[in-house]
């Protein structure tokens, strides 16, 4: 249920922001509205779907996710990011998180469809009562999105990773549907 309504209520974000940005875009596009420029932030909210070995099904959660650098051209953007899931069930949480250096890549200087990828650290943590056990391992970030331009240096970002960590006793990945909020 909290799921279908976090669904519900990012579509209509979008949908707000794409309504409001595309009066903007087409004033700009002229004038490279995509341009990157010094540093970025990006950082946002969704909803994901872990899945991991000896799982037997899906389980969906809660997602985050942050990311900053710096530019290295208009097309490649270069910094940190780090995703997270997580859920809680009869007093039992799960997280699954990676800490990552991660590529952003434009394909087109003037649209703002983007892929990106990252590798870094995974950390699994399980906590049942007042006991905790965290797994680290290796962890992995592809993905992409769109930034709309609503601000010249402000995008709204809908945004679909895939994120996985892997330790010696845990392999999980989480598909992630989010929305961010871009500062370039």
């Amino acid at each position: 249920m909290i799921g279908r309504k976090l669904v519900q209520c990012l579509v209509v974000v979008a949908a707000v922001a794409v309504s409001a940005a595309s009066a903007d875009a087409q004033r700009s596009r002229a004038a490279n509205t995509q341009a990157h420029d010094g540093l970025w932030f990006s950082g946002g909210l969704g909803y994901g779907s872990l899945g991991c070995d000896n799982c037997g099904s899906r389980e969906g959660g809660m997602t985050g996710d942050l990311a900053f650098g710096t530019t290295i051209s208009q097309r490649l953007l270069v910094g940190v990011g780090a995703s997270a899931w997580s859920k809680s069930d009869q007093g039992a949480r799960l997280t699954i998180s990676t800490l990552d250096a991660r590529v952003r890549f434009y394909p087109s200087t003037t649209g703002g469809f983007f892929v990106t990828g990252g590798l870094g650290l995974g950390s699994a943590r399980g906590d049942f009562g007042g006991f905790s056990e965290t797994q680290n391992g290796i962890g992995t970030v592809l993905g992409l999105g769109w930034d709309i331009r609503v601000a010249k240096n402000t995008s709204i970002t809908p945004h679909w990773n895939g994120f996985a960590m892997r330790s010696n006793d845990i392999n999980a990945n989480v598909a992630q549907a989010g929305i961010a909020v871009t500062l370039h």
